[in-house]
């Protein structure tokens, strides 16, 4: 068991971060074209109904073709992003990797990822890449390993492939790595598959409104490219094309974050939240991450929810239901006593 265990630290780089997202997006990218392929055969067959079929097809594989060079760049952009808002991300992380699982330790946030819970392992030209759900995953330079290490590691996947994937099922309690702050609010908390979708939307608020928007406008400038004037008819179908965009974009989100809840078992579980002077505290399984006030970017209070971001699109959700009218005074106040941020939004009031 000693010898088999690797302990290995660094920090993640942007490189590491973009190689991750543009492994991460391959995934789905052959969907997505195909998906803009045949929506853009749809609107020049409704266009320019006369058109052949090959030129048809000639013109959406050049679409196709565009949408998948330009989808790693997008996502890669985004990666980098997401990284850069996340300060926890870019200090120093320990490994500890042995027949146990996968232990990571960043600040004052530490995190024991079990085999069991382990979807699966990719390695890429210069990464380690273990998914703890459908789209996140515990990212290990290799630059980080020695040869030998490195061999020690695939060694450890090897013996421990048939416990991946596996149902988990922890009988030891969650332990409260630091005592409780007497200036605090405690709350043992459950994430429903509702209260996360819901969580999603709000991420996805500003996407809701300017994609459809944004689908409705290049219909019509490319109506206008094409007829060389505007109709009511072409109005109004770019309307219903920006109605029906914005339903099946919330159909696809609540798909996607559906998929991601039910393959992140962690999430399965009862969560111990601590709202303090010192910052947010969040316990599940055997994960235990702090959050100090200078971590959190942004605080927005929902009519269902709490939300703590600590990127830009990773939040702590405190449900507004495990709370009653004092307990919300409370964490109000040490919000606005404690938080960095400036961006703090209340529903009574916005900063």
């Amino acid at each position: 068991m000693e010898n088999n265990e690797i302990k290995v630290s660094g920090l993640i780089s942007e490189e590491a971060m973009k190689e991750y997202i543009v492994f991460h997006s391959n995934k789905t990218r052959i969907w997505y074209v195909i998906s803009f392929a045949l929506l853009y055969s749809v609107l020049i067959r409704i266009l320019l109904p006369d058109i052949s079929i090959i030129f048809m097809l000639v013109a959406s594989l050049f679409m196709g073709t565009i949408v998948w060079f330009l989808l790693p760049k997008m996502a890669s952009k985004k990666g980098i992003k997401e990284y850069r808002s996340d300060q926890l991300m870019q200090q120093e992380v320990f490994y500890t990797i042995n027949a146990e699982g996968i232990y990571k330790k960043v600040g004052r946030s530490e995190m024991l990822t079990r085999w069991e819970g382990i979807l699966s392992i990719h390695e890429t030209k210069n990464l380690f890449l273990f998914y703890i759900s459908k789209n996140k995953a515990i990212l290990i330079p290799q630059k980080f390993l020695l040869k030998s290490e490195m061999q020690r590691l695939r060694q450890l996947i090897k013996e421990n492939e048939n416990s991946k994937g596996a149902a988990l099922e922890y009988t030891e309690p969650v332990a409260r790595i630091q005592p409780e702050n007497p200036g605090g609010v405690n709350f043992t908390i459950f994430i429903s598959e509702k209260m996360f979708i819901d969580h999603i939307h709000f991420l996805a608020r500003k996407a809701k409104v300017f994609f459809p928007i944004w689908v409705g406008v290049l219909y019509m400038l490319l109506a206008l490219l094409l007829f060389k004037e505007i109709t009511f008819l072409i109005t109004a179908f770019a309307i219903i094309v920006s109605i029906a965009t914005r339903f099946l974009l919330s159909t696809v989100i609540n798909w996607k974050a559906s998929i991601e809840y039910r393959s992140d078992r962690r999430m399965h579980n009862d969560i111990h939240l601590e709202i303090s002077p010192d910052g947010v505290t969040q316990t599940i399984q055997s994960a235990h991450s702090h959050y100090s006030w200078d971590n959190i970017l942004s605080i927005y209070e929902t009519k269902t929810t709490f939300l703590f971001f600590v990127s830009k699109n990773k939040a702590i959700i405190l449900p507004q239901v495990y709370l009653n009218a004092d307990e919300r005074s409370k964490i109000k106040s040490i919000i606005s006593e404690n938080a960095k941020t400036k961006k703090v939004a209340f529903m009574d009031k916005a900063s």
